[in-house]
């Protein structure tokens, strides 16, 4: 806790986002859709935090990054609307989105491109997930 409390204080005042999460040890099965949810809670921290510019810098730069698969990243963080409003899809688009199945690798591989985005030297991101087993 001492350890958590130092970092956080530091992560803040570098003008990072921290967040913090624990675990609820009764509800094993579903770890991934709490980490998830941590993501999303993050989203609307950078939308509280960010000044209008970075957020404009932030919806580019997740632009570039996603570009077409903007939507996987969306229907996984509902809450990336904070943040950036959602082109609007194309049939085909809707159509293959009914169909994903999200694997547990795309899933991670999606939030891990979205961390490239959100987190820099500037701005760090420290997520600290307590009881993660």
């Amino acid at each position: 806790s001492r350890l958590v409390n130092s970092l956080t204080a530091r992560v803040e005042m570098a003008e990072g986002y921290v967040l913090t999460h624990k675990f609820d040890q009764m509800s094993k099965e579903r770890p991934l859709l709490e980490v998830i949810a941590v993501f999303n809670d993050l989203c609307l921290l950078i939308k509280e935090k960010s000044s209008q510019q970075a957020l404009l810098t932030i919806v580019k730069d997740l632009m570039e990054v996603f570009d077409t698969d903007f939507s996987v990243l969306a229907r996984l963080l509902p809450s990336i609307e904070a943040i950036s409003p959602q082109p609007k899809q194309t049939d085909h688009e809707k159509e293959s989105g009914n169909q994903m199945n999200l694997t547990l690798r795309s899933v991670c591989f999606t939030l891990q491109r979205f961390m490239r985005v959100v987190s820099s030297a500037s701005h760090p991101v420290m997520l600290f997930l307590d009881d993660l087993q």
